[in-house]
């Protein structure tokens, strides 16, 4: 009787041994895939010589819009200050964060290319003046003159004009 329970005992400790295997082998695919998905999402750790590359190869192949109406982007994007400082900015930020494999990424979607491309991409944002056809970047803010001007206007009793 004593054989008969050694050999259920036996046979439940290879079938447990031979789940806990296949768990393993799940988990290591598991793994080997979500690797790959993080790789080929962030970047893979591929590294753009320059801005203009970046923008070309990751930034517009991987965040397409239906442009018009409300999206707008500006193929000669070089032409609009604003735009390389925000997409020089992402650049910069993305090289930083695409190594972090946990939240690296899911960090810098939300905290850095959502709140830029809503100002790059919306029908008032950095390219409003644009389209397919034509490219108008924005004027400046002020000009030099403007603000020499309100430099020396007094703003209130106290303050005197600079000389």
């Amino acid at each position: 009787m004593s054989d008969l329970s050694g050999e259920r005992w036996q046979a439940e400790v290879d079938s447990r041994l031979a789940r806990l295997e296949l768990w393993a082998d799940e988990a290591e695919l598991a793994d080997a895939v979500v690797g790959a998905s993080q790789s080929t999402a962030g970047g893979g750790g591929t590294d753009y010589p320059d801005l203009d590359s970046w923008v070309a190869d990751y930034m517009c192949a991987t965040f397409s819009r239906p442009l018009g109406g409300e999206f707008r982007w500006c193929s000669k994007w070089r032409e609009h200050r604003e735009a390389v400082v925000r997409l020089d900015a992402l650049w910069c930020s993305w090289k930083a964060l695409s190594r972090d494999p946990s939240l690296g990424l899911s960090t810098w979607l939300h905290n850095f290319l959502d709140p830029q491309l809503i100002v790059l991409l919306s029908s008032r944002g950095t390219f409003s003046g644009c389209s397919s056809e034509r490219n108008e970047p924005g004027a400046a803010l002020c000009s030099r003159d403007a603000l020499d001007h309100l430099l020396r206007t007094p703003v209130c009793p106290i303050v005197r004009p600079v000389n």
